[in-house]
């Protein structure tokens, strides 16, 4: 993941299908996924939720801190680019030591018509309270904040525009439940928001 203020691109991807079909396009992928320093490459494995079909590949990519500077999309052959997305690093739990074996991607939405001073205060909650009560109940190695700034290809019904990462180690990923007391309720902003996206993502190694 890229360092706070940075901006970092999410790609997701599907397999192409009919006579653009490729059997080595998957193992293809995994062998091509970064060093962690550089980007990450996942593949799916399960939606909390309903009503939304994820791609099932995603790759990242930092940006630095401008996200004019994004090179071109790779072309990678028997696989279709579904999403584009930008999004800055607004927060995180602690700094990288190591990386994860999955993650557990959430999109969220504030209230529509949330004011200014609406958006501070749920940011603040967000952030101090409901962002380390997940990471610890979710027994994540860490969490990370980041929020919309373009969607060069955006998905179907469109971008949440916050996202929260948790990093799991394997045996967080296979258990996937929250575990300790309910999450703190927080302020009435908080409590209108939405939650369009909950996925999980397996981190795949370099080289496959």
């Amino acid at each position: 993941m890229s360092g706070p203020g940075a901006v970092s691109r999410w790609m997701g991807w599907d397999l192409r299908t009919g006579a653009n079909a490729d059997p080595t396009a998957a193992d293809a992928f995994a062998r091509s996924a970064p060093e962690p320093a550089e980007g990450s490459h996942f593949e799916l494995l399960a939606v909390a939720g309903r009503g939304f079909r994820p791609p099932t590949f995603l790759s990242t990519v930092g940006l630095g801190t401008d996200a004019g500077t994004a090179p071109d999309e790779p072309d990678r052959p028997g696989l279709r680019s579904v999403w584009s997305l930008d999004y800055r690093q607004i927060a995180e739990t602690a700094p990288p030591e190591v990386a994860p074996f999955a993650i557990y991607l959430l999109g969220v939405d504030p209230p529509a018509g949330a004011t200014d001073e609406e958006l501070v205060e749920f940011n603040d909650f967000y952030n101090g309270v409901h962002l380390p009560e997940v990471a610890e109940r979710r027994n994540a190695l860490r969490a990370v904040r980041f929020e919309l700034v373009d969607a060069p290809r955006p998905p179907y019904k469109g971008a949440p525009r916050f996202l929260a990462a948790y990093e799991v180690d394997e045996a967080s990923a296979a258990n996937r439940r929250h575990t300790g007391p309910k999450y703190s309720s927080g302020p009435d902003v908080w409590q209108r928001h939405t939650t369009p996206w909950r996925l999980w993502f397996r981190r795949l190694d370099p080289g496959g």
